[in-house]
Order: C-alpha cells, then sequence, then structure tokens
C-alpha cells in the first residue's frame, strides 16, 4: 500500500514543477498553456494554477494569443522583463570597477563604471562595492524587493561554493569571505566567481560561444585568463580554482611573476610581462637606436607597426610561448572553438604570427583541423553582464540542484 507524499515532499514537487514551466517559458516563449502541458506532461490544472501564480509574481507576462480556428483563443506566455532584476559587478582592471542592471532576460538596463583605490584594502574594499551597488540602485529607481540578487567577478583563485576570495594578487586580497560581507551589508544574496568564468557565461549566453557547447575563452591584458566551457558549462575543477591558465610554466626557473612563482605564461605574454621583456632588451641592447629607452607599451607597439625588427623580437617570443600554451589547451580539451579576447586584444597583432605557428606546429594530430579561433575585443560591461548572468543562472536553477 502506497503512502501519500509528505508536505516537504510536495512542497519540493510544487517548486519543480515552477521551475520546469518557467524555463520552458524562458526558452520557447511565446508559448501557450496547452503547449506548456504538452512539453512538460503536467496536467491542465497544474498548468492554469502555476502560471497563474507566476503571472501574479510579476515572473511571466501574458502577450497577444496564439492563432486558432476554432474555440476561445490562447493567450501567450513570456518572461515579464521588468519583473526582476539582477547586478553584475565586475573588476576588470586593478581599480576599475564595473556594474551593470540586468533585467530577466540578461538585457542591460543600466550600466556605470568608476575608479577607487582597491588595492591592499579587503576590508575597505567591502564596504566601496556595497556603497557603489547602493548608490547604482538609487540612481537606476529600482526597488530593493525586485532584485534577485549580485553576481560578482573577481580575479584570482575565487572559491565560488563558499564565497570565498583565496588569493586576488592583483589586489593582494587573500582569504576574503566577500560574499557573505557583501550580503550582510546589501541584504541581498550575493554570488561571486572568478572573472573569467563570468566571461565565459557571458559569451555561453549572448556572446561568440552560444553557439559551441565546447570552447575556451583565453583573455589577453593586465593577466592572462582562461574560461573553460565543457559540455555547456563552467568547469572550475575539484575546489573552483581551475583555469589558471596564465600560471602554467612557460620557461622553467624563468621570471618572476606577481603571484610568486616563476616562470609563468603571464610573466611574458601580459602587458606586464611584455614591458618586462622590452626593459630587459634595453639593458642588452645599450645605446642602440632601435631600443629606444623610456617607451610605454602602446609606443614600443607603435615602434613595431613601423616595422622596428628588434622590437618585434619581444612580440615573437611572447606569442611562441602563448601558441604552445593554446596548443596544450587544445590537446587537452579538444575544444570547437578558443575565443581570444581582452579590452584592447586588437593592439596585440605583433604577437599573432608567432602565436598561429606555435599553435599550429603543436597541436596534436587532426585536434587542430576544424578548430575556429576567434579574436575580437570584449566590451567593458560584458565582464559585469556575465557576473549578472551567475544570478540569472542560479534563479532558473532546477530545486534539484540541474543546470540550465
Amino acid at each position: 500500500m502506497s503512502r501519500s507524499a509528505s508536505p516537504v515532499d510536495r512542497k519540493l514537487m510544487r517548486a519543480m514543477n515552477q521551475n520546469t514551466l518557467l524555463n520552458l517559458i524562458r526558452l520557447h516563449a511565446p508559448i501557450s498553456r496547452t503547449q506548456l502541458m504538452a512539453l512538460s506532461g503536467l496536467s491542465s490544472g497544474t498548468v492554469v494554477t502555476i502560471t497563474a501564480q507566476l503571472l501574479e509574481q510579476e515572473l511571466i507576462v501574458e502577450q497577444g494569443v496564439a492563432e486558432s480556428t476554432i474555440g476561445r483563443k490562447a493567450g501567450l506566455l513570456e518572461l515579464h522583463p521588468e519583473g526582476r532584476y539582477v547586478i553584475g559587478l565586475s573588476l576588470v582592471e586593478e581599480e576599475t570597477i564595473a556594474m551593470v542592471l540586468l533585467n530577466l532576460l540578461g538585457e542591460v538596463v543600466a550600466s556605470e563604471s568608476w575608479t577607487a583605490p582597491l588595492r591592499y584594502q579587503g576590508a575597505a574594499a567591502v564596504q566601496a562595492l556595497a556603497d557603489g551597488v547602493t548608490g547604482f540602485l538609487s540612481h537606476s529607481g529600482i526597488a530593493r524587493d525586485k532584485v534577485l540578487g549580485l553576481g560578482c567577478g573577481f580575479s584570482g583563485y575565487v572559491a565560488a561554493q563558499t564565497g570565498h576570495i583565496v588569493d586576488d594578487w592583483i589586489h593582494q586580497w587573500h582569504d576574503l569571505a566577500i560574499g557573505s560581507l557583501l550580503s550582510e551589508k546589501l541584504q541581498i544574496p550575493v554570488y561571486i566567481d572568478n572573472i573569467m568564468n563570468c566571461l565565459g557565461s557571458y559569451e555561453r549566453l549572448f556572446g561568440p560561444g552560444k553557439q559551441y557547447h565546447d570552447f575556451l575563452t583565453v583573455t589577453l591584458g593586465r593577466g592572462i585568463g582562461l574560461a573553460m566551457i565543457v559540455n555547456g558549462e563552467i568547469y572550475r575543477g575539484a575546489r573552483g580554482g581551475g583555469g589558471e591558465f596564465g600560471h602554467i610554466p612557460a620557461i622553467a626557473g624563468g621570471r618572476l611573476c606577481e603571484c610568486g612563482k616563476r616562470g609563468c605564461l603571464e610573466a611574458y605574454v601580459s602587458d606586464q610581462g611584455l614591458l618586462a621583456s622590452y626593459h630587459e632588451l634595453c639593458q642588452t641592447h645599450p645605446n642602440d637606436p632601435a631600443v629606444p629607452v623610456g617607451l610605454t607599451l602602446a609606443q614600443v607597439q607603435e615602434q613595431v607597426q613601423q616595422g622596428n625588427a628588434t622590437l618585434q623580437q619581444i612580440f615573437t617570443h611572447a606569442g611562441h610561448l602563448l601558441g604552445c600554451g593554446l596548443a596544450t589547451l587544445v590537446n587537452l580539451f579538444n575544444p570547437e572553438c578558443i575565443i581570444l579576447t581582452g579590452p584592447d586584444v586588437n593592439s596585440h597583432q605583433a604577437i599573432f604570427a608567432s602565436m598561429h605557428e606555435a599553435l599550429h606546429q603543436h597541436t596534436f594530430s587532426r585536434l587542430g583541423e576544424e578548430l575556429q579561433l576567434v579574436i575580437e575585443p570584449v566590451a567593458e560591461t560584458c565582464w559585469a553582464q556575465g557576473a549578472g548572468c551567475l544570478v540569472l543562472r542560479h534563479f532558473f536553477r532546477s530545486p534539484l540542484g540541474a543546470s540550465l
């Protein structure tokens, strides 16, 4: 004799059914209740009851009617874009904070960016970020109860499950429980992740990666970052610290990296690494008119564009190291696509020739035959938009923990 489901079981069942219908509406809108019944397998009464609740909560809206030649025309349902909002926050550069307000469709409703001294200022930074979110919400005019949460993207080793920044060498933050601290100050749920995983989420949902299930996003700039999308999901590793592509050993016992190790790829290919190579070249070529001293990285790149073959050596070497690193990623992950990006990725043209050559030379067997390599810059808001997606993914996630 079977026993009836317990109250807890019924509550979970209702939550699962609501999540199922909400996601079907998200994926197939505009959609009728009859279509929802067919796709979900739920009864007419269950679909009618739950959609009425979703309408009352302003999570969905009824727009238009389905075409019909007989009977009453069925109303069409879709997500209510302004029913709820999420905030995305990212620290793209050392002192630049970018923030976006997204609606339920992930569209940018408002954005702001500003600078603040954050390095070595862990506790003060938490307060500065909380004040920034409060001010941003005030400017937007959105009621706090319509905000589902805040998503944050930070550099370094971020333990997303616990909301901790383990090690952020760019800002010199270590063992900082920033998720819980921000949530306490703002009184809203806060989700954090590595900034590259946020960018990977953006590329998967809105960027070039939306057509792929297995792709890698690599950034060039202040650091060398990596997001790994495997079977459509962000891969973080056992403890959330996977993807530190910039810190794979490129030259054994080589140059000291900002992380404290020697010979990291980032120490040669990042903006600071390229500048370090330039300064070393100045020391080995004193009084050489082809190696003028005191140049910025932009000026070095300009000299190369004008045909300075001596300075080109810096970028040829960096490109070779990067290409070998990318070949290693291809050999490990066999991705459909690599998205090479960053705010100023197009300024790194001087490294691309040797990068392509090394990538082709060191890719195993035929793994590179159908590999797509996309090189394009990323807007500042994309990182924050990806951070906001952390909240959206959690909101649309099944009560049983299954991903979107």
